[in-house]
């Protein structure tokens, strides 16, 4: 198709928002078949990629026999879900919801309260998602007690830091920006569970339903964090963009406390200062930031904002 042909559509047509929000029954997935999640479970393929589990990696940590191992990667799935959800319920649905009220000053037309509101519907059917899986692996493994606390997570800390203190529009565009952060850089690391052949299918294919639902997520949140971002006076902007970095170093933190509750899923027993010490010594987790860009670029932000993105936690 021609450019030419491309300029003389209607805009409604040209525009992203309109155009997610008349695809959403065909592609999330809350408007597809439920998966049979005891027909995809297979006892004998571990939950979780070991690689991504910390505990193992530890200096001093004594072989563990295989029974030990796999419920400590069971117990690695549990925490991630719980993670997951509490990610979407501390900090997407919060700033969802914000976006939805007058006072943000956001795009406002039919289109974005659609974008929003289906949004939310997907982010509360991701918790649910996250909660039906967890329940066949506790079932599975015999795991029924263990459980996070949700806000024990360096993501929600990290939210409840940058806004101490803080009141108003000011309070709001933190928390807007930290929901940036998450919904323009999480698809990364679910890609990371979504591709691994290794593990339980029934893990692996819900965490890549997830991951194609983020997908367009990360466009709703690009487009409106933009029309944010643009009606802000110079100092708003100031804060807002403080607090994308400090949500992106949130996100790249390490979290301590729910990997000693993993571990001693297995009858392993450490301590949160061995993992902090493990963390500190090696490079924190990259991070897919070009759906961010992209938005950076269009705001004419300076690109290198999250090139190089402190790690704290």
């Amino acid at each position: 198709m021609s450019t030419d042909t491309l300029t003389q559509r209607p805009s409604y047509e040209r525009d992203l928002l309109a155009q997610l929000t008349r695809r959403w029954g065909r592609r999330v997935a809350v408007k597809k078949d439920e998966l049979d999640l005891d027909g995809h479970f297979d006892p004998g393929l571990p939950d979780f990629p070991e690689h991504l589990v910390p505990v193992f990696a530890l200096p001093g940590v004594e072989p563990l026999d295989p029974a030990a191992r796999r419920q400590i990667l069971a117990a690695a799935w549990i925490a991630y879900n719980a993670k997951t959800a509490a990610i979407e319920n501390e900090i997407i649905l919060p700033a969802c919801r914000l976006m939805l009220e007058e006072r943000i000053p956001v795009r406002r037309d039919d289109v974005s309260y659609t974008a929003l509101h289906q949004t939310i519907v997907d982010e509360h059917f991701h918790i649910l998602m996250c909660q039906n899986a967890v329940g066949v692996t506790k079932r599975r493994r015999e795991l029924d007690g263990l459980a996070f606390d949700p806000r024990g997570w360096a993501v929600v800390q990290g939210l409840d830091l940058a806004r101490e203190g803080l009141s108003g529009l000011d309070r709001d565009l933190v928390e807007i920006a930290f929901s940036l952060a998450a919904e323009t850089t999480i698809s990364g690391f679910l890609s990371s569970l979504a591709t691994a052949q290794d593990i339980q299918p029934m893990n692996r294919i819900t965490v890549d339903m997830h991951r194609r639902d983020e997908s367009g997520h990360a466009v709703v949140f690009r487009e409106l964090a933009g029309s944010l971002y643009r009606s802000l006076d110079a100092a708003e902007r100031a804060l807002f963009r403080d607090a994308l970095i400090s949500g992106l170093a949130a996100f790249r933190a390490a979290d301590l406390d729910p990997w000693v509750g993993v571990a001693a899923a297995g009858g392993l027993r450490i301590e949160t200062g061995q993992l902090a010490e493990w963390a500190s010594a090696r490079p924190a987790p990259r991070r897919d930031t070009g759906p961010l860009q992209l938005l950076l670029d269009d705001l004419g932000i300076d690109p290198s904002l999250v090139e190089a993105v402190p790690r704290h936690g």
